[in-house]
């Protein structure tokens, strides 16, 4: 057998790799809703009327996926909040708790709801879509207040990852309800080929 022979598949596979689109890298984004994949940690303090508290998190992403693991003294030790569409899941080393959304299950981490599916824009510094809101941007685009869900907030600090300016410190009061979510590190992920 030839050498010719022998790399007769060769130009196919260059062929066929040439026609895959190449998955988006991290420093691709220019806009917050372009990335829909996520890992990001920090720190979560909250308070209520009774309580208060504080935990540190670790925070994946993706488009129909999220899990949230939490650890410090929030009481329980360590928490992994799950969800996907139609489920949610706590486990804690008190027990284990379901429901049909994320902030439902928050509660038992918080003492209130935690509306942790709007979270998922308000992280990343846009409006959740799911709900009316009143919203005041900076000069540069930035979301500095939103009003929703009965939540105000204010976004004081962005750092930029990679091309685009990302929060990183949300302030959000609901009565005598509290919580501040400080983000450390954020770390936009590649969209899937």
């Amino acid at each position: 057998m030839s050498n010719a022979s022998r790399f007769w598949w060769l130009p196919l596979a260059l062929f066929l790799s040439a026609c895959q689109q190449a998955p988006v890298a991290p420093t691709d984004f220019t806009r917050a809703e372009q990335i829909q994949r996520w890992e990001m940690s920090g720190k979560l303090g909250y308070r209520t009327a009774d309580d208060g508290g504080s935990a540190s998190f670790d925070w994946q992403q993706a488009p129909r996926y999220g899990e949230i693991r939490f650890s410090g003294p929030l009481g329980f030790g360590s928490a992994a909040l799950t969800w996907q569409p139609g489920m949610a899941r706590l486990e804690t080393s008190q027990g284990e708790w379901q429901a049909r959304t994320p902030g439902e299950l928050a509660w038992h981490l918080t003492g209130f709801w935690l509306p942790v599916s709007a979270l998922e824009y308000w992280s990343r510094g846009l409006v959740w879509p799911g709900a009316p809101a009143q919203s005041q941007e900076n000069d540069e685009g930035r979301l500095i207040q939103l009003s929703q869900l009965g939540w105000d907030l204010e976004f004081d600090r962005y750092e930029t990852v990679g091309r685009v300016a990302l929060p990183h410190r949300i302030k959000a009061r609901q009565g005598a309800d509290s919580f501040t979510l400080l983000i450390r590190e954020w770390q936009p992920l590649p969209s899937q080929p």
